[in-house]
């Protein structure tokens, strides 16, 4: 998904303004989980701001990309699969902090790779059972 996509350029360079008055943000990302065609935006905070602050915030990033208002999705307390998706699929549309960055898509990436094979062991077992009594055609 590109971000052309979702948010031309001239609104980006706002969104980026906005962003660096806030520290805590260490990167934002554009995605669409469900390829709806709706774009969401998630954050990667060093650390989450206090409510007041969070809203703050988040009216900053709706002004910039001209919406009626924008819900901050904190990454790091997505699911597992959803945050590997948002990383591996979606685009990052502000860095503030590249090492913070990194280091979150590293954590994701480990995790995920580790707990891939169970959740493919699990769907291979699931799908190759046979089909119980009750389940078949009369």
């Amino acid at each position: 998904m590109g971000t052309d996509m979702c948010f031309p350029d001239s609104m980006l360079e706002e969104l980026r303004d906005a962003c660096q008055q806030d520290p805590r943000v260490a990167a934002l990302y554009a995605f669409d989980l469900r390829r709806s065609g709706e774009c969401n935006v998630a954050a990667v905070f060093t650390e989450t701001p206090p409510w007041p602050e969070r809203l703050e915030l988040e009216l900053a990033v709706a002004r910039a990309l001209d919406m009626e208002r924008v819900e901050l999705i904190n990454l790091r307390r997505m699911p597992l699969i959803s945050r590997y998706d948002v990383v591996n699929r979606g685009e990052p549309i502000y860095v503030g902090d590249p090492e913070a960055l990194a280091i979150f898509i590293e954590e994701t990436v480990v995790r995920y790779s580790a707990f891939y094979p169970l959740l493919e062991a699990l769907y291979w077992k699931v799908e190759t059972k046979p089909l119980a009594a009750d389940m078949l055609p009369q």
